[in-house]
């Protein structure tokens, strides 16, 4: 086994060890909620119990991520529930979450173009549905004002997908990092935006799954575009 086989497999052992612990504590947490003696503590901003619950979600979020960046470098991730998936209920979905996203941020408006008469494609609904979620929440944590627009058209033998915005957009020099993992194109390293830079990476593994393809466009200070198909 090679060096970086032996850090990939030792990635994926601890992303399941820690995934596993998260998971127990939150059900210990949930358990809280249903303690008659705590219900003066539920819905109190800062009570211990909203703290403790606030401070879990994103530390779950970033296991979960990590866990899925070791199934890609490890060869364990697969589609599991592939099924002929309706696109325009996938999109309900996820533009309910997006609505959510654009809301809690001042200064973004969020548009649609769904193209009429999409066919129906073969996908796993949730890792479909985790590629365009990640996509427009990065476009939401890059864009302080200005539109986010989901575009779906129709191609002769795929489904183009397009997550547009106008935020920070990806210097030229920087653009060969973008599906790089664990590299940023944000040059203050305390900026609260700053993750680990796996994210697209797993996007691009998942579409890749799909046999589609990922891409994007970019300029400094106008904007990115995301791009990926689906086959018909």
């Amino acid at each position: 086994m090679t060096d970086d086989n032996k850090q990939n497999e030792y990635l994926y052992k601890t992303s399941t060890y820690l995934r596993g612990g998260l998971a127990e504590v939150q059900k210990h947490v949930n358990a809280l909620y249903r303690i008659e003696e705590l219900e003066g503590y539920i819905g109190v901003k800062d009570s211990p119990i909203e703290y403790i619950q606030a401070s879990l979600a994103p530390l779950v979020g970033q296991v979960n991520d990590f866990m899925d960046y070791a199934e890609t470098v490890t060869g364990r991730m697969e589609l599991t529930d592939l099924q002929d998936v309706d696109i325009y209920a996938i999109l309900d979905g996820v533009m309910t979450i997006a609505d959510q996203l654009v809301e809690s941020k001042s200064g973004i408006t969020l548009e649609d173009d769904f193209a009429e008469n999409l066919p129906t494609i073969e996908a796993d609904p949730i890792r479909f549905s985790q590629i365009l979620l990640n996509l427009i929440h990065n476009a939401v944590k890059f864009t302080d004002k200005g539109t986010i627009t989901i575009r779906v058209s129709r191609e002769p033998n795929n489904v183009l997908f397009e997550v547009r915005d106008t935020g920070i957009g990806i210097a030229e020099e920087d653009q060969e990092l973008v599906f790089e993992p664990f590299e940023t194109i944000l040059a203050d390293k305390s900026d609260p935006r700053l993750g680990f830079g796996i994210g697209l990476k797993i996007i691009e593994y998942i579409v890749d799954l799909h046999d589609g393809e990922t891409w994007f466009e970019s300029k400094a200070g106008i904007g990115s575009s995301f791009f990926f198909t689906i086959p018909v």
